[in-house]
């Protein structure tokens, strides 16, 4: 296959999947380091071409995020530089993750970019994630989630014991370990550990 035929933001979505994206964040420069390396013509300077260009991966990572290729493919935003007393997001700090819908993405797309960019790249296993959701499993609250799915509401310290954050985290804290959840139960196809997340998400803002 040839190279010209995978697109700029595909290459980014795999440099994020390499990068663990599925379940943390990870910094602008890092994936641009990473997509430098896979296609460094595609992500190098014009005039300079043995430099990475960032700002071409911010802003494909602004479109993906924004649903300019066809799916909201990824959370997060590029870090703030200067402070701005109209921007209430001052402060926000740099990263990107995948969301569930990126991690389907790849799932029907890796092959394909890896085959058109001549890589194989190190992959994920079910064995990986399905060892991250063995706590999900064992947690006595999806137990309560199983036996009575409608009525349950989560208790706040078990919650945050379960995503591994403080109760008082800052919400984007929050947002991310569920996400990091969500892609690993997307990736194994756990339909009922999706519905028990979802569940519990839609419920965090009336017990925090």
């Amino acid at each position: 296959m040839n190279p010209s035929t995978i697109r700029n933001w595909e290459i980014v979505l795999l440099a994020l999947q390499m990068e663990d994206a599925a379940s943390k964040r990870v910094h602008t420069e890092d994936i641009t380091l990473r997509c430098f390396a896979l296609a460094p013509d595609a992500f190098s300077w014009l005039k300079h071409r043995n430099y990475p260009d960032k700002e071409v991966v911010r802003k494909d990572l602004g479109r993906l995020r924004d649903g300019n290729f066809g799916g909201n493919f990824v959370e997060g935003r590029a870090g703030v530089t200067r402070k701005d007393r109209d921007d209430d997001e001052v402060g926000v700090t740099d990263g990107w993750q995948l969301t569930s819908e990126g991690i389907e993405w790849l799932l029907a797309n890796r092959n394909r970019i890896e085959e058109g960019l001549g890589v194989r790249t190190p992959k994920a296993t079910r064995q990986d994630a399905q060892k991250l959701l063995q706590r999900v499993r064992q947690a006595s609250m999806f137990a309560q989630y199983q036996s009575s799915p409608e009525s349950f509401v989560p208790k706040l310290g078990e919650l945050a014991s379960l995503l591994r954050c403080r109760v008082d985290a800052e919400d984007r804290v929050w947002k991310s370990r569920f996400q990091s959840l969500r892609n690993n139960a997307t990736l194994c196809g756990e339909e009922v550990i999706l519905r028990f997340l979802d569940h519990c998400e839609a419920l965090q803002d009336s017990i925090r």
